[in-house]
């Protein structure tokens, strides 16, 4: 099993869940086991909460491709795609996620060996979505994820 990253950025956080920063997207050739992520938040700190929401989706939305990048130069290309600057969002159903963190702290999920979330092998109308939420300061967040496949 080869590992892969792929990052995803939005400008302005918004106060109803709605915009994705970042999807991971099945593929019908590969089950993906997602063990690590990083949610971030841009600008100037502030003393304020976000809420983070990973969530399940069964259809796409529109989007701005983002090409996965492998851990080893060696490895073939990433099976998963992704996506980040939704126009449409996807179609949520499932939350895997919900957590509140302080704008002044990041904040990684490591999965214990076993425990990763799994991107089951559907096609590409199915994944996992980031997707931030603050009702007061409008600001940038990215996130970062590392998956096997």
């Amino acid at each position: 099993m080869d590992n892969y990253t792929a990052n995803g950025t939005i400008a302005a956080v918004t106060a109803a869940p709605g915009d994705t920063a970042l999807a991971l997207f099945a593929s019908l050739l590969t089950r993906g086991r997602l063990y690590w992520f990083d949610l971030a938040i841009g600008g100037t700190p502030q003393d304020f909460m976000m809420q983070w929401l990973v969530r399940r989706f069964t259809a796409v939305g529109t989007y701005t491709a983002v090409v996965p990048r492998p851990d080893d130069p060696a490895a073939p290309a990433a099976q998963i795609t992704g996506g980040q600057q939704f126009t449409a969002e996807p179609t949520y159903t499932t939350t895997e996620f919900e957590k509140f963190l302080h704008l002044r702290a990041p904040w990684q999920w490591n999965a214990r060996p076993g425990g990763e979330l799994v991107i089951p092998a559907t096609g590409v109308a199915t994944g996992v979505g980031f997707t931030p939420i603050q009702a007061t300061y409008a600001l940038a967040a990215a996130v970062i994820a590392k998956w096997t496949e």
